[in-house]
């Protein structure tokens, strides 16, 4: 069976279909880039605390931002470099006036499928009051260019699930809950500081790390690890503030030394130990300038 459409159907529907994409061509020609842009960069600085700082930026096809060589900075923090940051907007939440970003961060831009950071963002409006969201994955991520002072190698793999409500004229009233779990291998931790100038470096195969927060308080569901130098788990609480690094920290991790502590700990003044002692470090103050105490 052949369906014949008649003349004038024919004629209505390649003119709706001409329609529609002179509408996305006007929209895509007229949309404003540049106002995206700056919000976005003001957005990230009020959430993170961190200087961010743009080499070069370009529009992309359709309703794209990319910006190359982005640097997050801080006082008294190393900066952490980015070779690609690109968001696409998604055209049908534009349409009905809500947001809607699909992010993807590079920290090589000739690796496509490692040291890359995804996430959508999704929120009711372009002003960013209502309901929020953010999902993605971390694969295959060099930990050494995002805290290369204390960590010298490792590969964190992961995924997070967040959800906040708030009202920008209500700037206290914040209601979120979200999911954080990550996995890093071959990690090697250096520069932990014992007092007295005295600095300890642990390696470890494998380790685990696992948030769930509601509100502004999230509990760590999982923190262990294990390898070379022994194994350890913890717990405990960080309490987020609205700029990042100053987030509290109250954790407690109790460390099992293994056959590659000895050595290590030896030229530190640490006396040996019988094998399985275990060695309890507290973590407190915040993400930027955090205290280990023995």
């Amino acid at each position: 069976m052949t369906i014949k459409w008649p003349d004038a159907w024919r004629e209505i529907l390649a003119w709706t279909m001409g329609g529609v994409c002179i509408l996305l061509l006007c929209l895509i020609a007229t949309f404003p880039y540049t106002v995206l842009h700056n919000r976005l960069v003001v957005e990230l600085k009020r959430a993170t605390g961190l200087d961010i700082h743009i080499m070069d930026r370009s529009i992309g096809l359709p309703l794209s931002l990319e910006w190359r060589n982005v640097s997050l900075s801080r006082p008294n923090l190393d900066p952490v470099e980015m070779a690609v940051v690109q968001a696409k907007l998604g055209i049908v939440q534009a349409l009905g006036g809500s947001l809607g970003l699909d992010v993807l961060v590079q920290q090589n831009e000739q690796t496509a499928r490692t040291g890359v950071v995804k996430g959508m963002l999704t929120t009711s409006s372009f002003s960013l009051a209502g309901p929020l969201t953010l999902k993605g994955q971390l694969q295959q991520v060099e930990l050494p260019k995002l805290i290369h002072r204390y960590v010298t190698r490792g590969t964190l793999n992961g995924e997070f699930s967040f959800r906040a409500d708030f009202d920008p004229s209500v700037p206290n009233a914040l209601k979120s809950e979200g999911t954080w779990t990550a996995q890093a291998t071959d990690l090697d931790i250096d520069q932990i500081p014992l007092g007295n100038g005295k600095t300890l470096s642990l390696t470890f195969s494998s380790a685990a790390a696992g948030l769930s927060c509601r509100n502004l308080v999230c509990d760590v569901t999982q923190l262990r690890g294990e390898g070379i130098d022994g194994s350890f788990e913890g717990h405990g609480q960080i309490t987020l503030q609205p700029q990042l690094p100053n987030s509290q920290l109250a954790l407690t991790v109790t460390v099992i030394p293994g056959p590659g502590f000895t050595p290590k700990a030896a030229p530190l003044g640490i006396p040996p130990l019988p094998p399985g002692t275990p060695i309890t470090v507290k973590i407190v103050g915040t993400l930027a300038q955090a205290r280990i105490a023995l």
